[in-house]
């Protein structure tokens, strides 16, 4: 069970490095490339220069792009606890660097090896995903041959605070069918 860029690690590990899964259930998964939301590539051409933002106009815009990752809105104490790794002295420099180390020839060689995949395999998808929209789900979906797929209706990005029960339900159904 992978989310968001985790879901492009599981699939190399699975697909380059031969790691043996039973199945994968790929949640708004940055599986295969295009990825990144218009934030996300704007970062990506000038880290140098956003990451010499004051601490307080930084934390702001952490909040704003986290914040919009969820179609719900997440709860303040859920904002924050996302949001707090990101600043301060470690954190505001780990943001950028870490967007700006993003390498998405990796997801390219997915791509390449992504018909080799030969287990079960299940697609969710918020379907209010503004940071990987819906297209990026079906371009994902379209290449995994025999792939299950699941919009989760009213959900952003962050599916786990927008539907929890609908997206529980989904993980529960997907795990209880691969080990019956």
């Amino acid at each position: 069970m992978a989310h968001d860029f985790v879901g492009g690690v599981a699939l190399r590990a699975h697909l380059v490095e031969k790691v043996p899964y039973a199945s994968l259930l790929l949640i708004d998964a940055v599986g295969v490339p295009p990825a990144g939301s218009p934030f996300f590539r704007f970062v990506a051409s000038h880290p140098d220069l956003l990451a010499q933002l004051p601490p307080y106009i930084h934390e702001s815009v952490v909040r704003a792009y986290i914040e919009g990752a969820s179609h719900q809105g997440p709860r303040t104490e859920e904002l924050d606890d996302l949001v707090t790794p990101w600043t301060g002295k470690p954190g505001q420099p780990a943001f950028y660097r870490q967007i700006a180390g993003y390498d998405e020839s990796f997801l390219t060689e997915n791509e390449r090896h992504i018909a080799d995949l030969q287990l079960p395999v299940r697609v969710l998808w918020g379907s209010n995903d503004d940071w990987l929209p819906v297209q990026a789900e079906q371009r994902l979906h379209s290449l995994i041959d025999g792939a299950e797929w699941r919009l989760i209706e009213g959900a952003g990005h962050l599916a786990q605070y927008d539907a929890p029960v609908e997206l529980s339900h989904e993980i529960t159904t997907w795990l209880t069918s691969q080990t019956n």
